[in-house]
């Protein structure tokens, strides 16, 4: 059942790389490039450096300023000074950077069509067991950053209900569809084990 389950998402990530390469293709970018520019046009939680962005997107050093240097002769990001801490630079979208970021911002629209064709309740279920994934990938050093509810100190189990939560953090209570795979308020928790 693991290795199926494993080899399942393993085509789904292959379905997504097309998706993204052929999104880069027509913006005159790689998908590295396109990544990066999503990232800056969402707004990075940590600060907008090429050694956090590399490990965002779970890439080496070299290849994010690779990414970088091609978009910045391309006129989409450019380097300022941090005016927090004048020794270093921050990567900011310039004007065409923002029209190009906002025009492959959706570039995942063709996979949620897909997912869009799972009923409510199966659609629950995978985001639930998904994010949990998440977690224990994040728990065994394979996804070296996870702002999942799945890995924040936060989230507490509701009484009664395995699939039922409650975000301390704004003392709400969550239902499966309000479980975030990337949360601004995430406070790492290492792992934190959750009633299923």
């Amino acid at each position: 059942m693991d290795s199926k389950i494993v080899a399942a998402l393993d085509r789904i990530g292959d379905a997504l790389h097309v998706v993204a390469r052929r999104a880069a293709e027509a913006n005159d970018l790689s998908s590295t490039q396109l990544r990066v520019l999503s990232w800056l046009h969402v707004g990075s939680p940590p600060a907008a450096r090429s050694t956090a962005l590399a490990r965002e997107l779970n890439v080496s050093d070299p290849t994010v300023s690779d990414a970088i240097g091609a978009l910045t002769r391309k006129g989409l990001v450019e380097r300022r000074r941090d005016p927090r801490d004048g020794r270093s630079h921050q990567l900011v979208l310039t004007a065409a950077g923002k029209h190009t970021a906002a025009a492959i911002h959706r570039w995942t629209a063709p996979a949620e069509i897909a997912t869009s064709k799972l009923d409510r309740v199966e659609a629950e279920r995978l985001l639930d067991s998904l994010i949990a994934v998440m977690g224990q990938l994040h728990l065994a050093g394979l996804m070296p950053v996870s702002r999942a509810c799945s890995t924040c100190v936060q989230l507490g189990v509701g009484p009664g209900s395995p699939r039922g939560y409650h975000c301390l953090f704004y003392d709400t209570p969550m239902t499966v569809a309000d479980l975030r795979v990337d949360c601004v308020d995430h406070v790492s928790s290492g792992w934190s084990a959750r009633a299923r």
